[in-house]
């Protein structure tokens, strides 16, 4: 991590509306001492000191629509986003107090967190790449699949094919050396009856019959998505992604065995 003149070790602090809670919720974001990683801190339900959960793929408990950590009866939703903007700017080591059930999803990028990251001064650093594969990693369910094959440096491509007119087949390709908001501003998507249902239908993008409910950022949004959500997912490994000497590729893969991926590669350090 890199931080500005005099900003060494100062804490950053967000208020955010919860997806499903729809409650404000406080978040703290406070610099730690190289080889801490990632630690989220969430109030005991029982009282007492706060729980303490690792951005660590042995913590996640539900991948169903999004990555869900927990332990000791706390439970954190959506942090794949902040991970994913964390793992971009190069902040390995932070300590992350969420007074509430989830992490906000703003607009349903990682911009709301990239902006607070330059609103506290610290600057993007771009992570070498050190840990090597000694052979192909695969994990695969159906006709998803997501393999991780030995390279110089570090690269995610994910391929699309979703049946709808908007979208169908789309692939895109992302690596340290492009934009971080190439793909950190990139926003998720889902359903337009799904997001009313949530009260959410104006603050994110939503998927009409015909194609989306408000202008993308750019015409393949969508897999840029899932490339986002892929390096956050990753980053539960323990490790900055962008640490490992690989080509990542994703076809039509998801939180499930970004998870599985994660895992394994954890086994590997």
């Amino acid at each position: 991590m890199t931080l500005s003149k005099g900003t060494k070790n100062k804490s950053v602090e967000f208020v955010g509306k919860g997806i499903t809670s729809r409650q404000d919720i406080r978040i703290e974001v406070i610099p730690e001492e190289p080889g801490h990683g990632i630690v989220f801190e969430l109030p005991n339900p029982e009282g007492g000191a706060w729980i303490k959960i690792p951005a660590q793929a042995k913590y996640v408990v539900n991948t169903l629509r999004n990555v869900v950590l927990g332990s000791e009866g706390a439970r954190l939703c959506i942090v794949e986003h902040f991970l994913a903007a964390a793992s971009l700017f190069g902040l390995d080591d932070l300590t992350v107090k969420v007074d509430g059930p989830e992490m906000p999803l703003g607009d349903g990028s990682a911009k709301i967190w990239t902006d607070l990251f330059v609103k506290a001064g610290w600057e993007r650093a771009t992570k070498q790449a050190q840990f090597t594969l000694k052979e192909t990693v695969l994990c695969r369910k159906g006709d998803r699949m997501l393999l991780a094959i030995p390279d110089e440096t570090f690269s995610v491509t994910y391929m699309m094919d979703w049946n709808h007119p908007s979208i169908g087949k789309m692939w895109q390709m992302w690596t340290p050396a492009q934009q971080a908001f190439d793909i950190s501003d990139a926003r998720t998507f889902g359903s337009l009856k799904e997001h009313q249902l949530l009260g959410i239908a104006d603050e994110v993008v939503s998927l009409t019959p015909e194609g989306f409910n408000q202008p993308l950022h750019w015409p393949d949004e969508p897999v840029r998505h899932k490339l986002l959500d892929l390096v956050g997912d990753l980053a539960l490994a323990g490790v900055n992604p962008m640490r490992w000497k690989a080509r990542f590729i994703s076809i039509k893969a998801g939180h499930e065995l970004d998870v599985e991926m994660a895992s394994q590669l954890a086994a590997l350090i």
